[in-house]
């Protein structure tokens, strides 16, 4: 990171030693070769920040041709993907599920607990279920399989992952990864941690400490977020729960007095907390129904009956396979101006008009129009962590705050906003990051249990289920 910052003053310094000469002697001689490939380079980087009317004039006569042209859907793209802060058009549900504001206090924690002086801006946790690779865990904050390899290079036993094992990590300002606590057993634990030259440096860490089970009971008071806090759950244990939950109940949206209880293995040092724990199973009771998320030895979460939680996606969403005019590229620049324009997503090249289809069951939670950017678009809540964008479109065939099943049609692909021809933009977000829709592991696959582990998992589901009665 600090090599980083250092060529990017020298890139500075130098910029300004040209503008100097050019300023001051341009004139009146003539110009060595060599700052001729200085001023060269001044003048591609220059390119970079282009006035944005000529960006517009190119995307407006390339829009022409293209819709000048039957076959435009073949290579369609754009360019301007990112959604504006405001809409030209909008209907809009608040479907967030959020934790209240006792979040910078957390941040506060969280700092204290690493000893790091800088501002932390992203945080994340993660159980490990079966079959999980460390790009997996880490792709749950947008991360791209270069800073796993990266990892498994230095650190080779980060390919053998566990069911049951917990991650916490924490991105820095440029969304660089930059701390992670691999919680390995309940008698170690390792951190890697970015330093001064780029590279992870590790730390084991051998416990001696007790590890308990207990069972937490309450009432929810003013949110099910406080009343876990008051009862010693810290900010990983609850995310965990939230997770567990987020298929069956929006625990944002329990009503005070609804019932909850929580069965959670944690570690004690001294008779204290350490802060390490794990979430097996739990009950909340809200609206006169009970609802269940029991852990299984694999990692997932099941209801009673072992019945799996997580709803299945299907890869994507259209009736049928189309060809990828433009892939998922977080370092895609503009063929005009030169400047990385992030693609967030995917673009199918598919004729106006084709229909859109629901991956996985949600509720609308925005359909809205930006005239400059990405046209009709639609945007759905899946749970608490997934979310799914569709633009371009044609028509919109559903509205904010309905809900959808999984095959629904939601829309019609167009060609509106700025676009180089009829397309479906597609993107599939994680913890409100864009990851790649065609290598992500998407929810809900591969997630059923063998006979064996189901038996197994019954007689801990009946456990379970006497522990937490009210």
């Amino acid at each position: 990171m600090v090599q980083h910052v250092k060529l990017a003053r020298e890139r500075r310094r130098r910029k300004s030693r040209i503008k100097a000469v050019i300023f001051f002697f341009g004139l009146l001689c003539i110009i060595t070769g060599g700052i001729l490939t200085l001023k060269n380079t001044a003048e591609n980087e220059s390119l970079a920040t282009v006035d944005p009317s000529i960006e517009n004039q190119y995307q407006a006569l390339t829009l022409t041709e293209k819709n000048n042209d039957p076959n435009s859907h073949l290579d369609a793209t754009s360019y301007d993907d990112e959604l504006l802060p405001e809409d030209d058009e909008v209907d809009q549900v608040d479907l967030s599920d959020k934790l209240p504001e006792e979040a910078q206090s957390i941040i506060d924690e969280l700092l204290d607990a690493i000893g790091q002086a800088k501002r932390i801006t992203d945080q994340f946790s993660y159980t490990v279920v079966r079959g999980d690779k460390l790009s997996d865990v880490l792709e749950m904050s947008g991360l791209e399989d270069e800073t796993s390899k990266k990892l498994i290079a230095s650190y080779p036993e980060l390919k053998n992952l566990k069911a049951g094992q917990q991650f916490y990590w924490i991105l820095n300002n440029e969304n660089e990864l930059e701390y992670l606590n691999w919680l390995v057993s309940e008698k170690e634990e390792r951190i890697y941690e970015l330093n001064d030259t780029g590279k992870f440096a590790r730390q084991i860490l051998e416990k001696k400490s007790i590890w308990q089970r207990d069972v937490l009971k309450g009432k929810i008071e003013g949110s099910l977020y406080t009343s876990l806090r008051n009862l010693g759950l810290n900010n990983r244990q609850i995310n965990q729960l939230s997770t567990a939950l987020q298929w069956q109940v929006n625990v944002a949206r329990l009503s005070k007095g609804d019932n909850f209880a929580v069965l959670v293995t944690r570690e004690y040092l001294d008779n204290k907390l350490t802060g390490q724990g794990n979430v097996d199973a739990i009950h909340i009771m809200t609206g006169g129904k009970s609802y269940y998320a029991i852990q299984a030895d694999n990692g997932r979460y099941y209801n009673r009956q072992g019945e799996t939680i997580g709803k299945g996606f299907a890869r994507i969403p259209l009736q049928r396979q189309a060809r990828i005019s433009s892939p998922f590229n977080p370092s895609r620049r503009h063929p005009v101006t030169g400047r990385v324009r992030p693609h967030k997503g995917v673009d199918f090249a598919v004729p106006v008009g084709t229909p859109v289809i629901l991956p996985a069951d949600g509720i609308i939670e925005k359909v809205a129009y930006q005239a400059g950017g990405a046209g009709r678009y639609i945007v759905v809540r899946h749970s608490r962590e997934y979310q799914t964008i569709y633009m371009h479109l044609s028509k919109s065939l559903v509205k904010a705050g309905q809900s959808v099943k999984r095959g629904e049609r939601i829309a019609l692909t167009g060609n509106t906003g700025i676009s180089t021809g009829a397309h479906l933009h597609y993107e599939f977000h994680i913890n409100g990051r864009a990851v790649n829709p065609m290598t992500v592991k998407l929810p809900g696959t591969n997630s059923g249990m063998a006979d064996k582990e189901r038996k197994n998992f019954l007689v801990k589901a009946k456990s379970a289920e006497r522990l937490l009665k009210f």
